[in-house]
């Protein structure tokens, strides 16, 4: 089953959690300028979870897997 779950995870892209990260930002604007309290928590709650989705994800979709994705540097190269 950890297998389906992390296949799933990975096949997932990224431009549905930005369209809704998007969205929360989108009703937090709309929230301060009708100055209403309860909408702007609103949109950053969908703000928040759409960040502990990605997250969320990334780490399922890495986790466990040998391949590092960040590029290798040799050692002694300046740099992060």
């Amino acid at each position: 089953m950890p297998g389906a779950l992390i296949l799933v995870a990975t096949e997932v892209p990224a431009a549905p959690v930005v369209g809704v990260m998007t969205l929360g930002v989108v009703v937090a604007l709309v929230g301060h300028v009708a100055r209403s309290y309860r909408v702007v928590g609103i949109g950053i709650a969908i703000l928040f979870l759409a960040t502990a989705a990605m997250v969320v994800g990334a780490y399922v979709s890495y986790h466990g897997d040998e391949t590092d994705p960040r590029p290798v540097k040799p050692p002694g190269q300046a740099g992060f």
